[in-house]
């Protein structure tokens, strides 16, 4: 009887670590793949600077994420777009 419990647990641990690893490969545990990571570089389409994904201020105009040195840029960007 616990070589059969003992299997069962196993078989279950089993499931889940490849449940976990096909999630991974294909890529549906992240929550947006559009979005760069943290440590990214992105470029900023008012001044061209290149900034950390994780220090520029982000903007989603239109659908579409846009990352912009500063404030400043963001309203620039903006105003182009209003025009």
């Amino acid at each position: 009887m616990y070589r059969i419990i003992i299997i069962l647990v196993l078989l279950l641990i089993l499931f889940f670590m490849v449940r976990k690893a096909f999630r991974e490969f294909w890529g549906k545990g992240k929550s947006d793949p559009a979005l760069p990571s943290k440590d990214m570089m992105v470029q900023d389409p008012v001044c061209k600077t290149y900034i950390t994904a994780g220090t520029a201020v982000m903007e989603k105009i239109g659908g579409q994420p846009y990352y912009f040195c500063s404030d400043d840029c963001a309203g620039k960007f903006k105003e182009y777009l209003s025009r």
